[in-house]
């Protein structure tokens, strides 16, 4: 476990090092195509697997707003009883504080409808998140992101809470004119 965050922590130095010099800032792209992925295991619980991706549309000319969809698909493996899992589709925002300079602040929130397994117990998904993009080369960022969940239960069953630090890469495609 810490020589995972030992390579993490120096891939985060070395992107803050290399970043400033290559960066291109939000208000030169249309689009921003960001994935995750991650695998949680709780002692004597079981593990959840996560894997998210969102395409965003950049809305203004100077890039602080982005709007868009989430797909996320959520697999939760109880270490007694039968697997579960989800497709959430739902749309996005996100709010870029600082989009010219070569690392930016955001805010974002999504929401989210719950289908497969999951959708028997959990109705819908909202997430919130505040996070910073280092950008690398001209088309690419790496991503930090605190986020807060809530999978809404169905009737009958409970709400979710859920809280972590979710690390992610974007692409930025398409020229602006």
């Amino acid at each position: 476990m810490l020589q995972r965050f030992r390579g993490l922590a120096l891939f985060a130095v070395l992107a803050c090092v290399v970043s400033p010099a290559l960066a291109t800032p939000l208000e030169d792209k249309l689009n921003e195509w960001s994935f995750d992925v991650s695998w949680t295991d709780v002692d004597d619980v079981g593990s959840t697997t996560n894997i998210d991706g969102r395409w965003q549309w950049i809305l203004t000319p100077k890039g602080y707003h982005e709007v868009g969809a989430r797909l996320t698909y959520l697999k939760i493996d109880p270490d007694f009883g039968s697997s579960s899992d989800a497709m959430i589709f739902g749309p996005v925002y996100t709010f870029n504080w600082f989009p010219d300079k070569p690392v930016t602040g955001y805010v974002t929130g999504a929401f989210g409808f719950v289908s497969g397994d999951l959708g028997d117990v959990v109705d819908d998904e909202w997430s919130l998140g505040v996070g910073a993009k280092l950008f690398v080369g001209d088309s690419a960022a790496v991503r930090f992101e605190y986020f807060v969940e809530k999978l809404m239960g169905a009737e009958g069953f409970d709400d979710q809470d859920s809280n972590g630090i979710r690390i992610g890469i974007s692409i930025f495609t398409f020229k602006k004119k």
